[in-house]
């Protein structure tokens, strides 16, 4: 096939312009250590373009060549949440994993692997509207079925990080089944077995989106777990209530750059942890202080009240309230005090102590 059929090719992205050339695709959008055919990056080319990608931004979508196998399209799993998170129809989702503890099978929220159970495979539930209800789309998934061997040792995060990478395998296909026209040809790399890990280094730096993308290598980005993210869900919620906590969430994500906690990185995850402690923190101590003062408010409320219905001048009932707050020791002393200098002074008791 002629690569002069499809030269450059010109989209729109979110409303970014997209220009790719075969010779980008190859020398900078595939992973592992395979070559592509030219049938492959053009299937890659067009899929980017039908579904409105932009290759050029890394891990939003790339190839995945090993070897003579096929040359995989994935999409990173960022990308793909957030392409769920923008559809008006989704209602959000649980996952989880299988595990089988003793004679029980059960499906459990989260990726914590208990040392009495047995992994089993993953678990999704999307909650979206479908011809105007309510419904749900459910998968469960084999980790037998997906799990990689080498040497007869699960490879890369299937041995370290089993129970993620199979509850991504879940959440992929539960989101794809409840929205295909969004995900129509598009996979993440778990599905097919692979980590980022398997591929090779390189990325792609964005240049504007005009194709001109220049190799570099990167450390890994490191995004956060569903854990970590229901954790600051949790820590705001938990002490402002939902509505509010919620709103603190979307403010701490927009000072921070972010739209959501869709692509909060580790790194990102502990400053905005940081600094919504040090705001609760703070509005611990206002509250305290808000509680003193309205105190402080209630017992000159209830003086001033008492000295009306006294009929006492202000002096007098001052000094009559300040008496009263001398400890009982202290008042029974200057009362003997008193008792003393009246004797002194009265006709027929006149000797001194």
């Amino acid at each position: 096939m002629s690569e002069n059929m499809f030269s450059v090719v010109k989209y729109d992205a979110g409303g970014v312009e997209i220009k790719l050339e075969p010779e980008t695709v190859k020398n900078y959008l595939v992973r592992g250590n395979g070559k592509v055919t030219d049938q492959e990056v053009l299937f890659f080319i067009r899929t980017c373009q039908a579904q409105k990608l932009n290759p050029l931004v890394y891990g939003e979508v790339y190839l995945i060549k090993f070897g003579n196998e096929p040359a995989q399209l994935v999409i990173g799993k960022e990308t793909y949440m957030k392409r769920a998170f923008k559809n008006p129809n989704y209602n959000g989702m649980k996952s989880g994993i299988v595990v089988q503890r003793g004679e029980e099978i059960v499906q459990k929220e989260g990726t914590c692997l208990y040392p009495s159970e047995t992994l089993l495979g993953g678990w999704c539930r999307v909650y979206h509207e479908l011809n105007g209800k309510e419904t749900e789309t459910f998968k469960e998934v084999s980790l037998q079925e997906y799990q990689k061997f080498k040497d007869g040792k699960p490879m890369a995060n299937w041995g370290s990080k089993p129970c993620t990478m199979i509850e991504k395998v879940a959440v992929s296909q539960a989101v794809r089944a409840a929205f295909p026209d969004d995900y129509q040809g598009l996979y993440t790399a778990e599905e097919f077995g692979y980590t980022d890990r398997d591929a090779e280094k390189g990325q792609v730096i964005d240049t504007g989106a005009t194709g001109n993308a220049t190799p570099e290598v990167y450390e890994e980005v490191e995004y956060i777990s569903q854990e970590q993210r229901q954790e600051f869900f949790d820590l705001a919620t938990g002490f402002y209530g939902k509505k509010k906590g919620n709103a603190v969430v979307k403010y701490i994500c927009t000072n921070m750059g972010l739209e959501s906690t869709t692509n909060m990185t580790v790194a990102q995850f502990e400053e905005a942890m940081t600094t919504l402690k040090n705001g609760i923190e703070a509005d611990k101590k206002n509250a305290a202080q808000e509680t003193e003062e309205q105190s402080a408010k209630a017992q000159l409320g209830d003086f001033l009240g008492k000295f009306a219905q006294s009929g006492m001048s202000f002096d007098s009932y001052l000094g009559l309230t300040y008496i009263n707050m001398v400890p009982a020791t202290i008042r029974n002393f200057f009362w003997f005090l008193r008792t003393v200098c009246s004797r002194r002074k009265t006709p027929g008791i006149g000797k001194r102590y």
